[in-house]
């Protein structure tokens, strides 16, 4: 019956290996393409995928985005009438050239592997390359925090040849500034995302020399809804209590002494929480220069109930010996 009929199978007619028609047994891929001739361009570029987290006491960020490269390679050439692609997983990679691309500053990176290599590899009749990948990379972020929490961070990922200088391996930006794409819904919870946008320049290395780097930037301005609520109205709220103690009668000294003591330990558990979750920094932030004043205003209300103790019993003391006499 014609139901019972098997289509025809086009794996049997194949003849020969994928790794035949790319003949990658007949190159020594060891070497780049056109070695020992002009510099191979390498075009990049990113697709963002998420802004993971912003470190402020590692002075780091974590972000996971698409990296694609774009070369020619003429050793990969193929015949082809259709003149269209063929694809491939992370197998081949390990046996044709690639670019040495790799993440400066960074502290920790991986390609995501579940639940297979997360690497796409597509190579053109003609011999043109795209190699695209899915990586998670930790890179460090130099911060200023003389203004914070009213501070604005600018961060960078940069990406360099590690063996090619720009003799050998001519890396840029495939799209210009059109090369970075970004997801809309990317958010943090103490950041708001104010632009990404792409550099290149030259760096120089004295033992090696000159290599292209190219530069993701970004630019994030803090929220200071959360510390209004977490810092700023409870400092304020302290040094007003502090005050009730003036209205309370100079006799009643348990009430004052611990109502003052209470202000200064709770102002110290405040400007110990903040600390904690910041880096050891040198200087003083814009947050400390409040605390700390304060601090100030709560200590001396302290001060201003031993003062008024103190002359209130010499006054006293002046007037018993005066009703002696």
């Amino acid at each position: 019956s014609h139901i019972y009929k098997r289509n025809h199978d086009i794996t049997k007619t194949w003849k020969g290996k994928t790794e035949q028609l790319l003949r990658v047994d007949d190159h020594d891929f060891t070497m780049r393409p056109a070695f020992g001739g002009p510099a191979i361009p390498v075009g990049v570029d990113v697709q963002l995928e998420s802004l993971d987290s912003i470190s402020e006491v590692d002075m780091d960020f974590t972000m996971t985005l698409y990296l694609r490269h774009y070369w020619k390679d003429e050793r990969l050439s193929f015949p082809s009438t259709t003149n269209k692609s063929m694809t491939f997983d992370g197998r081949l990679v390990k046996k044709i050239w690639v670019p040495d691309v790799f993440f400066v500053h960074s502290k920790r990176s991986f390609i995501h592997d579940t639940t297979t290599d997360n690497i796409m590899l597509r190579v053109f009749p003609d011999g043109h390359v795209l190699y695209s990948m899915r990586v998670t990379v930790t890179a460090m972020c130099n911060m200023d925090f003389s203004r914070f929490p009213l501070d604005s961070q600018t961060c960078s990922l940069e990406l360099e040849s590690y063996a090619y200088t720009d003799e050998d391996l001519m890396l840029y930006w495939k799209n210009g500034n059109e090369s970075l794409k970004t997801d809309e819904k990317i958010s943090l919870s103490q950041f708001l995302i104010q632009k990404f946008h792409t550099t290149s320049r030259l760096a120089f290395y004295s033992s090696t020399g000159w290599y292209n780097r190219l530069y993701i930037n970004f630019t994030l301005r803090r929220h200071i809804f959360f510390f209004l609520l977490q810092t700023y109205f409870p400092a304020t709220l302290m040094v007003m209590l502090s005050w009730v103690s003036f209205w309370i009668d100079r006799r009643a000294v348990p009430a004052r002494v611990s109502l003052g003591i209470t202000t200064v330990l709770t102002m110290s558990t405040i400007i110990t929480g903040v600390n904690a979750s910041m880096p050891r920094v040198s200087y003083i932030k814009a947050v400390d220069i409040y605390l700390w004043v304060s601090f100030v205003f709560v200590f001396l209300s302290v001060l201003e109930y031993a003062a008024v103790n103190y002359l209130t019993t010499v006054q006293e003391r002046k007037e018993r010996k005066l009703r002696e006499r």
